[in-house]
């Protein structure tokens, strides 16, 4: 498999958080997944891509990734990164209704910065630290409910900082594109043709095509057959049958699914199923 100038990220819990200090950080490819990141930067030197719009700083501050947004973040590995990691699903982000949690302005945006003060990053930090306590991936036993609402204090504290004047949202030029991206996922199992999308998007082909490229530096057929592969890898890593799998990331039979997948990852799903077992 040949890496992309992109990579899917997908996480199996609804709400997520870690703390990590680590020399710098390296990400030479975009990324996007389908929740809300949160990223609590302490301390490092960084830049981050939103899209095609970068932001350099040294300074610590709150960042908020929308749903589908390409995005990625390098650091000086000379200088200790330090950040807190948030992620949420966004269905159950928009269970809280408007007047406690306010997430209208991530309609037309791709990434927000907000830049606290040190008694609001005091603040901020003892979220997260109590979100850490309580999180799904550290807590099994943990209330899902607590999580959601340390996430949401988090997110709403950060859009407050953000209004006060201190930081920044983002839009893409071709923000139309994360739509397009958003509708992909949610569809996977349909057959997904540029022309299907071109009348649901109101554009031309030619142009759907430039800007899906621009956007995501990858080709629209390249792109789709990585998501169908990586989605189709962690159904049957999840125990799904080949036949379900085939079905659901859109393949006409299963003949044509094993194939595709043999092709992609140098082994037929039932081989991997058998490895990933061992």
């Amino acid at each position: 498999m040949n890496l992309n100038s992109f990579v899917k990220e997908s996480f199996r819990l609804k709400i997520g958080s870690q703390f990590l200090n680590t020399p710098g950080n390296s990400q030479p490819y975009l990324h996007w997944h389908p929740h809300y990141e949160i990223l609590i930067i302490k301390s490092g030197h960084y830049s981050i891509t939103s899209n095609t719009t970068d932001y350099v700083s040294h300074k610590p501050t709150i960042v908020i990734h929308r749903p589908y947004c390409l995005h990625k973040l390098n650091a000086d590995p000379d200088v200790p990164y330090t950040r807190y990691i948030i992620h949420a699903d966004k269905n159950i982000l928009a269970q809280f209704p408007q007047s406690l949690l306010d997430m209208s302005d991530f309609a037309d945006i791709s990434m927000l910065r907000a830049d606290p003060n040190p008694l609001e990053l005091h603040e901020l930090t003892g979220i997260c630290e109590e979100l850490l306590k309580c999180c799904f991936d550290l807590n099994p036993e943990s209330d899902l409910v607590e999580s959601a609402l340390y996430t949401a204090l988090l997110i709403h504290k950060a859009i407050g900082i953000y209004k006060s004047g201190r930081g920044e949202a983002y839009t893409t030029k071709y923000s139309y594109i994360q739509d397009v991206l958003q509708y992909i996922t949610d569809n996977l199992s349909e057959r997904l043709t540029v022309e299907e999308l071109c009348k649901r998007f109101s554009v031309g082909s030619t142009k759907l095509l430039a800007d899906f490229k621009s956007v995501t530096g990858s080709p629209y057929k390249k792109y789709l057959i990585d998501l169908r592969q990586n989605r189709a890898r962690e159904l049957l890593e999840a125990g799904e049958s080949i036949i379900n799998t085939s079905l659901e990331c859109g393949y006409s039979s299963e003949a044509h699914f094993v194939k595709a997948f043999r092709e992609y990852w140098g082994m037929t799903p039932g081989s991997f199923r058998q490895s990933d077992r061992g």
